[in-house]
């Protein structure tokens, strides 16, 4: 029940996804439909034999669908357009263009016969309609619109039929060739097969347009899941991952052993420096502190594991391990560093007290993968190798420095084959140390702290 309950609200965003795609789909369609009747009265213009008022007439009809044309969009502009009010406007349309195209201009010098409008060549103003109906992101629409058409067109149709003096193919005594001839030199002759002819096609296109819609309904439905899922994945995965991730339908795969480094930062004295500040004071400040260490995090490749209230973990070698991946971590570490200088430099200036953190790294095995269940899976990394990184972040304040990195990192960093001799030398061997937890002691590095961080290294 619980996983019925996420699909339908994803499918409810989605939906309204499409309302609002829709929504300017058809304010775009109006536009177009308004551009087309431009060229059409343009056409008639140069065209028409009619002067005078007959001219006008003809003028006006196109003026009426100009200003369906503006209600439609203002209509869609202003969301007042719901579901059936598309249909009966498309409905509305195609009945329209029938009676114009069905009746004569009262004021026409001539007379025209009936089967003469039946056999000209308004119908393919319908076509209009259907591209209309098209930019929605609704099939139905454009089946609806189709059937509007076949339905209009059988009733011009059936109009002309009941008329005197109309007669079509099927009135002829004997369907020969020679009487075919003579009955299509008569104006009130209808053949049946021009008709038919208009239906099927119609009808194909119908489909087709519908089909194309559909397609690309469900290409934005595609569109749509993917670039939610990058936004999420991009609040926990560097953007160098992003895109493999995306692809692989939400799931990062099963268990496996890997080596990778971990890194646990937390706020020294966090307690006692938020003590006298507020609620939204509090969440404004681990707001803006998780951004730059986020930022961090990412820049140089990480995967933001968790947020720990104040403090959070990440991993360097996730989901999948590469040759940099201690190197990198270290990196992170003394970008974050810097990072937060040039923040404890706005601070103070602001009246602020300087914030201060803890960072622990440590390099080894872990057993990466998939954890939780359909409703909510998170992707993190367990094992010793854990734990002893966050060991190593407690040990800052001990150690009285920021930052506290394993033997087995700076080991694999010397071991890649491309050392970086200026970012080893910014630590110094602080010896083998205990670790609560740990049989036996590891040795450990350390990035030595300024006089001003050393007064503030002190626990929680």
């Amino acid at each position: 029940m619980a996983e019925e309950d996420v699909n339908l609200r994803l499918a409810q965003r989605n939906d309204d996804t499409f309302v609002e795609a829709e929504r300017q789909g058809l304010m775009l369609a109006a536009k177009v439909r308004t551009l087309a009747l431009c060229v059409v009265l343009i056409w008639v213009a140069v065209d028409t034999q009619s002067r005078g008022l007959s001219f006008l007439y003809d003028i006006s009809q196109i003026a009426i669908f100009a200003i369906l044309g503006l209600v439609q969009f203002y209509c869609a502009r202003h969301g007042w357009l719901g579901r059936t009010a598309k249909y009966v406007f498309v409905a509305v349309d195609c009945a329209l263009l029938a009676l114009v195209t069905s009746s004569q201009s009262p004021f026409a010098e001539l007379d025209m016969p009936p089967a003469i409008l039946m056999n000209g060549s308004q119908f393919s103003y319908f076509y209009l309609f259907l591209m209309q109906a098209a930019f929605s992101f609704r099939p139905s629409l454009v089946l609806w619109c189709g059937f509007c058409i076949v339905v209009a067109r059988t009733g011009m149709l059936a109009w002309f039929l009941h008329l005197p003096g109309t007669f079509t193919n099927l009135d002829l005594a004997e369907r020969s060739v020679e009487n075919f001839l003579q009955a299509r030199s008569d104006p009130n002759f209808i053949y049946l097969g021009f008709w038919a002819q208009e239906i099927i096609v119609c009808l194909l296109v119908t489909a087709g347009l519908a089909a194309v819609v559909r397609r690309s309904r469900r290409l934005v439905e595609s569109r749509i899941t993917t670039e939610r899922s990058r936004a999420s994945l991009a609040r926990y995965f560097s953007p160098n991952v992003v895109d493999r991730l995306s692809t692989s339908e939400g799931e990062l795969g099963g268990a496996r052993e890997q080596d990778v480094a971990v890194m646990f930062v937390d706020v020294v004295g966090f307690t006692t420096m938020c003590e006298n500040d507020t609620p939204s004071e509090v969440v404004t400040f681990l707001r803006e502190y998780h951004d730059r260490l986020g930022k961090a995090v990412f820049e140089n490749g990480g995967t933001l594991d968790k947020y720990l209230g104040d403090g959070l973990m990440a991993t360097f070698g996730t989901p999948e391990p590469g040759s940099d991946d201690a190197e990198n971590a270290l990196n992170c570490a003394f970008d974050m560093l810097n990072s937060l200088k040039k923040w404890n430099e706005e601070r103070e200036a602001n009246g602020h007290l300087p914030v201060h953190i803890g960072i622990g790294v440590h390099y080894g095995p872990v057993i990466s993968g998939d954890i939780g269940n359909q409703r909510r899976l998170e992707y993190s990394v367990i094992g010793d190798t854990v734990n002893v990184a966050s060991r190593l972040e407690t040990l800052t304040r001990k150690l009285n420095t920021s930052l506290a990195v394993s033997d087995d990192l700076v080991k694999s960093i010397n071991q890649n084959g491309k050392v970086k001799q200026a970012l080893v030398s910014n630590l110094k061997f602080a010896g083998m140390q205990d670790l609560r937890g740990k049989s036996e002691q590891i040795g450990v590095w350390i990035c030595e702290a300024s006089s001003a961080n050393q007064k503030h290294l002190s626990g929680n």
